[in-house]
């Protein structure tokens, strides 16, 4: 790869996207990424002045271009091990600019904490949607019913998930209609698989990961979901050790 001649195309669309009033003017352009953009894609650009108190928006006609010219160049630098996290372009009124990369761990640390501690608070409401709601409208939620209790537990390492219905009786029943399981059976086996690993992800994360210093030990979630299908964080989730219920306080803070 070229990188002088892709810069210059990268620079060449940023400004086209400038809006008028700010084409006379000295543009920053931040364009911000992950640990790694060869497994974190996500790619953020912002157009500002002198500081980032004075972005502004820009055109976005050409956006896509300049955003996958940027990440060809940072996975291509990734690969030839230069990773970087952010890059800084600096244009100039007279239409010549100046590239900066460099590798932000303290922003990095930062994001990876605090997408951790919102997903980890989202798990028990995300759980839900994952098993009860998503693809099977058609099979879910045909009869009346009290709640459906959902257990995420790990036992020797290992995720398990199990649901169940309760009805207006009292008794446990299946969440799917038995008559229509077999059409969606690959949805649902695809959806139970996809909580296992998102479960073991976020005990890993809380237990022994970036989490660990503010969630309470535990090894096992047991979710009662209303007809609403809205969780209330005091009466519907609840973390257990060893069977033993936690106080919630760890878990509710910020919500």
């Amino acid at each position: 790869m070229n990188i002088t001649e892709q810069e210059k195309r990268i620079a060449h669309f940023c400004q086209i996207d400038l809006p008028e009033e700010n084409q006379d003017k000295i543009v920053r352009i931040w364009f911000s990424t992950g640990r790694d953009i060869r497994v974190n894609t996500k790619l953020g650009s912002y157009f500002y002045h002198e500081s980032f108190a004075d972005i502004f928006i820009p055109k976005y006609e050409v956006a896509d271009n300049y955003d996958s010219l940027m990440k060809e160049i940072l996975v291509y630098k990734a690969a030839h091990n230069e990773i970087y996290s952010d890059v800084l372009i600096t244009i100039y009124p007279d239409g010549s600019y100046e590239f900066r990369y460099w590798f932000d761990e303290e922003r990095i640390i930062k994001e990876e904490y605090d997408d951790a501690k919102r997903s980890s608070k989202d798990f028990p409401h995300a759980m839900a949607k994952a098993l009860v709601y998503y693809h099977l409208a058609e099979v879910n939620f045909k009869k009346k019913y009290e709640s459906i209790i959902m257990t995420f537990e790990i036992k020797e390492g290992e995720p398990f998930v199990d649901y169940y219905l309760v009805n207006e009786k009292g008794q446990h029943k299946p969440v799917y209609d038995s008559n229509k399981v077999a059409k969606y059976e690959e949805t649902i086996t695809r959806n139970t698989s996809n909580v296992k690993t998102w479960l073991k992800e976020h005990y890993e994360n809380t237990n022994h990961g970036i989490l660990k210093d503010i969630w309470k030990p535990w090894n096992k979630i047991v979710v009662s979901v209303p007809p609403s299908g809205y969780l209330n964080e005091l009466e519907d989730i609840h973390y257990y050790l060893d069977e033993v219920e936690l106080e919630k306080d760890f878990f509710l803070k910020d919500y």
